[in-house]
């Protein structure tokens, strides 16, 4: 299997900002794990929407046979990329190079959501909206006026209390914290910001949706009906609750905003052939830049 589908037209880089004729259109990025029963049916729904847009899978070695039916589409279809990586490295790091996919085919905005159905495709024009509108980041929303969540017992009660606590101890306005349906001006949002995250694991998203805010970008939350997944089980380890609340609790305390240049923006691994700090640590420690494509020793 190879590590990579790339597809279609224009990949050649403009040399100040790495953007290529894609500037227009949109990239929606899909991270996953045994999403055999699902993906099919989710490429289609995302693929017949009334957007210009193209659809990154990130999989981790799937061993339902993901990867390898993505890889099969995308042969027949250049709006569909994958990215096949060695084994489940986490859902924070995959989003992490979505990103940074995006930024590296000059993609004009970018939407995230999960895999497994609980995201409607019908509601990404919706967030694309917002941000013709004049939003920087729109939040696909389940606590907002209007929002819905299937969860029952435990798993509303679990999510609706770390929503809270996230809204009541990091003093933003916000309502949603943790949920991966969002859409993104990349225009507005510097080299880093979200791509320079540490975070691995389901923390990425709280941490990201801090870190947009505190930054002072225009968010907006749009209310959308969370379905329970489509089929399959939930990937989401128990530990991970407690490594949020951990999570939660360093960014109360880390007021710090983020500047360009810092260790987060990636100046640390900046490119000797191109100059560009796209750099990042691939997988068995070797070492490529995203904007170039060479290699680091």
């Amino acid at each position: 299997m190879p590590e990579e589908v790339l597809n279609g037209p224009g990949l050649k880089f403009d040399d100040a900002v790495g953007t290529t004729a894609r500037g227009s259109r949109t990239l929606v990025f899909l991270a996953t794990y045994n999403e055999r029963s699902n993906i099919a049916a989710l490429l289609d729904a995302i693929l017949a929407l009334p957007v210009a847009c193209d659809v990154l899978v990130v999989d981790d070695n799937s061993p339902d046979g993901t990867s390898r039916f993505v890889a099969e589409r995308a042969a027949a279809d250049p709006r569909i990329h994958v990215l096949v990586r060695p084994k489940r490295l986490g859902i924070g790091s995959a989003h992490r190079l979505g990103w940074l996919h995006a930024r590296r085919f000059g993609y004009g905005r970018v939407v995230t959501m999960d895999a497994d159905m609980s995201h409607q495709p019908a509601d990404i024009p919706r967030l694309l909206r917002a941000l013709d509108e004049g939003a920087d980041v729109a939040l696909g929303s389940r606590f907002a006026p209007g929002g819905k969540l299937d969860y029952q017992g435990w798993r509303l009660f679990l999510s609706r209390t770390a929503n809270w606590l996230a809204r009541k101890s990091l003093g933003l306005s916000l309502r949603e914290y943790t949920n991966s349906f969002r859409a993104a001006r990349l225009d507005k949002l510097p080299l880093g910001l979200i791509e320079g995250l540490t975070n691995n694991g389901y923390g990425f998203f709280l941490a990201e949706t801090v870190r947009t805010a505190r930054q002072g970008l225009r968010v907006v939350e749009i209310p959308i009906h969370f379905h329970d997944r489509g089929a399959g089980r939930s990937k989401m380890p128990k530990f991970q609750i407690v490594l949020g609340v951990a999570n939660l609790l360093y960014l109360v305390f880390d007021r710090r905003t983020f500047k360009l240049g810092q260790n987060g923006s990636g100046a640390r691994f900046e490119c000797v052939h191109c100059g560009k700090p796209y750099v990042i640590t691939m997988h068995l420690g070797a070492r490529k830049c995203l904007l170039c494509m060479r290699d680091h020793a």
